[in-house]
């Protein structure tokens, strides 16, 4: 094995020069740098007794649990790659990467208790919320992760599917325009680049506890959380559920918490604290960057921080962020820069963004598509926003390409439409997002229907056929 890879070889670095204060927190444990690298070191040994080498893809399925970090660093030690999916759909996301790409080792929560070989593949009992691969895969053997409830299954993928170049570290996937699925692979100066970006918007340093309650296996949470804090000297707390239940004990005179979550999520914290005529001194960072101002004023009253917005694609990482105050220019990541490109019908020019690593995506990304390149330098973002006089980034309006941003995914609006007409009865469609007051955004449906259609059938349809972020909370029936 040659050097490991950016993730273990930044958190060792860190460990050999600053120390090894406290690094991560959670409901049921609190681990060092040192202590990460240990449990690391021990599943990197356990990962190549299954068989994972280097440049071999790892897919990892599982909730906000410190394994998942350590199995980060623990692959990245082996230079193999780690494939980071989203499980809160069941295994749908986990399918759909086993087709994409050749995955030969899958570590996951199971669904059930008893791990043995499925009957598709071998002889003998099922397991109970086994995955059911593609018929071109071989399950070698499901076995339990040592001392976890995580299952580990050991695949040999098929010929056919496209090979990751040499040097990749990380996958992460990004839904594209129409919902295709496609792949954004970093190596170790790209995943350097996007961490240090993250890092630099969320003002992370030593004495920051940077608490998410979001799920960590999204990219869009991914990318500014996880590959941030690695960056940077902060403490990660790990919650599973609401970041409010969790922040009292954290709140010491000389730390600061940034809690990075939903805007749906600060205007409830927001409401409960003032119903209870208390703050809690925290700083709240939105994934949301077309968020409306005036939640700045609330956000204060509650938190004694404005809040910020951050400027993001998957594609490229974190581009740039802006404080919820009436008037702010968003300040750019230091090595990107932004520029004007074509006017869209939502409003201003379309948002390009020249970042310091180029994207390399499979499939690859198509011409005027969010991540694609724009000309020499820039790449598209699908973003449009409104720019000063001196090129300065002053709002972001939203996007008029078809996709939106739900819960911290990125959604498509047509393929929500196109997977909602294959219902028998629907014989029209339109799919749009609307802002409620407090800024969260709503995904609702108008539809035309044939018969007496009940909406309750629509809600079933829907809720089989799409993930769970993109089933409408509304749906609205119009006259033929």
């Amino acid at each position: 094995m040659g050097s490991p890879g950016y993730l273990y070889a930044r958190l060792a670095d860190a460990v050999s020069h600053r120390g090894t204060p406290r690094s991560v927190y959670s409901q049921d444990t609190t681990l060092s740098r040192r202590g990460l690298l240990t449990r690391a070191d021990r599943r990197a040994r356990e990962l190549a007794s299954f068989g994972v080498r280097r440049g071999e893809l790892v897919a990892l399925s599982m909730g906000n649990v410190v394994d998942l970090l350590v199995l980060l660093l623990a692959v990245s030690k082996l230079e193999a790659v780690a494939a980071i999916v989203d499980a809160s759909a069941g295994d749908r996301a986990l399918l759909a990467l086993t087709d994409r790409l050749p995955v030969r080792l899958v570590v996951r929560r199971p669904r059930g208790q008893a791990i043995s070989i499925s009957p598709r593949h071998a002889a003998g009992p099922t397991t109970p919320g086994a995955v059911d691969y593609s018929e071109q895969y071989q399950v070698v053997s499901r076995r339990r992760l040592p001392s976890s409830l995580l299952s580990v299954d050991v695949l040999t993928p098929p010929d056919h599917l496209p090979r990751l170049a040499d040097g990749t570290q990380l996958v992460l996937e990004a839904r594209g325009i129409g919902g295709t699925l496609r792949d954004v692979v970093l190596d170790g100066p790209g995943l350097a680049a996007v961490a240090a970006g993250a890092a630099s918007m969320l003002d992370l340093h030593e004495g920051v506890r940077l608490v998410s309650a979001q799920p960590l296996t999204v990219p869009r949470i991914f990318v500014p959380v996880v590959l941030g804090w690695l960056a940077s000297e902060a403490q990660l707390v790990m919650a599973d559920g609401p970041a409010l239940p969790v922040l009292p004990p954290l709140a010491r005179a000389n730390d600061r918490v940034t809690v990075v979550d939903s805007v749906r999520r600060f205007t409830e914290m927001a409401r409960k604290l003032k119903a209870s005529g208390s703050t809690v001194a925290l700083r709240p960072v939105l994934l949301d960057p077309t968020a409306p101002t005036k939640l700045g004023r609330v956000f204060k009253e509650a938190f004694g921080d404005p809040g910020h917005q951050l400027l993001l694609l998957e594609e490229l990482g974190v581009l740039g962020s802006r404080a919820l105050v009436r008037g702010a220019t968003f300040s750019l990541v230091q090595s990107i820069a932004v520029s004007a490109g074509a006017p869209m019908e939502t409003g201003g020019h379309e948002i390009l963004a020249a970042p310091p690593q180029g994207v390399v995506a499979v499939p690859p990304i198509p011409e005027t598509h969010p991540g694609a390149m724009a000309d020499a330098r820039y790449h598209h973002t699908g973003y449009a926003g409104r720019f000063s006089r001196a090129g300065e980034l002053t709002e972001v309006l939203g996007r008029d390409d078809g996709l939106v941003d739900l819960d911290g995914r990125r959604a498509c609006l047509d393929q929500i439409e196109d997977v909602l007409l294959r219902h028998r009865r629907l014989t029209w469609v339109r799919a749009f997002v609307e802002t409620l007051p407090d800024g969260d955004p709503e995904l609702r449906v108008e539809y035309r229907a044939t018969g007496q259609t009940d909406v309750e059938d629509l809600e079933e349809h829907a809720i089989g056929e799409l993930p769970p972020h993109m089933v409408p909370r509304a749906l609205l029936r119009r006259a033929n």
